[in-house]
């Protein structure tokens, strides 16, 4: 769902239509319109509402209690993230809420440890992994290092 989301947020546009695949040889066209009306956000949001959101797909946890609906009303109150974290919502989530932005971005920023000379270590992985909140790679990372 997550690169679903992801491609509807950052390439929809007046300019640009998403041909998401819907059945066998069938074709849905996603434009700007397209993305308000299925998730009741501007399709620069999109970024904010995985974040606060969640993805249960690709496991990032959003914020406690925070569905769809609430995500979409808090983006249509505030206009964006920042702005509903300026105005006080979620003081204890700040820092992960905008780790989940990131992620939602795929911002080449995001604290991704780099892993071109070194060599994967599970537990470490697993351990990162759960200081994201995304304990069900954490336990499936956990199991490969076993």
């Amino acid at each position: 769902m997550f690169k679903i989301l992801h491609a509807l947020g950052m390439f929809a546009s007046d300019r640009t239509t998403i041909l998401y695949p819907v059945r066998a040889g069938e074709m849905a066209r996603i434009d700007p319109g397209e993305v308000r009306a299925r998730y009741g956000v501007d399709p620069v949001q999109v970024p904010d509402f995985i974040a606060l959101r969640g993805d249960p797909s690709d496991k990032v946890p959003g914020a406690p209690g925070v569905g769809a609906i609430g995500a979409a009303t808090l983006l249509q109150r505030y206009g964006s993230l920042e702005a509903a974290l300026k105005a006080g919502r979620f003081p204890a989530m700040e820092e992960a809420l905008r780790l989940y932005r990131s992620i939602a971005t795929m911002n080449k920023k995001a604290p991704l440890p780099s892993l071109r000379s070194q060599k994967p270590t599970w537990r470490k992985a697993a351990e990162l992994a759960r200081e994201w909140q995304l304990k069900q790679l954490a336990g499936r990372l956990e199991e490969l290092g076993l």
